[in-house]
């Protein structure tokens, strides 16, 4: 199960500038699924925190892992943070990638590779 490009807006802790991006999010269950927005709605409300980008893509990770005891989890967060964009260095459109793996994501390279083929796919 993966849903991929679910768009997002925070505030990094650091600088309390937004940071904006999308977040793809995957699971192997076991008994348990969720309804397909559930997961969006997780990611708006742990984007609505003010938080680091780290902190986001663990929080996702866990959250699903807690409530559907899936046999792994894998989360990307790709961010542009307007404190690297609009000020200081001001390198706008760079973006900032996070993961997380747990269960089979985390102990199979495989898995975690074929996840990384699913989410850069040119279906876009």
């Amino acid at each position: 199960m993966l849903i991929r490009d679910m768009g997002f807006v925070s505030h990094c802790e650091h600088h309390m500038m937004p940071f904006y991006g999308k977040a793809h999010i995957a699971y192997t269950p076991v008994e348990r699924v969720v309804g397909l927005s559930k997961l969006a709605r997780l990611v708006d409300i742990f984007g609505h925190r003010l938080q680091t980008q780290e902190h986001l893509t663990a929080q996702l990770a866990a959250a699903v892992d807690e409530v559907l005891k899936p046999r792994g989890v894998a989360v990307m967060v790709e961010a542009e943070h307007t404190c690297m964009s609009a000020r200081g260095i001001r390198k706008e459109g760079s973006r900032t990638f996070t993961t997380r793996f747990t269960g089979n994501f985390r102990d199979n390279p495989a898995e975690q590779a074929r996840f990384m083929s699913m989410i850069q796919s040119q279906s876009r």
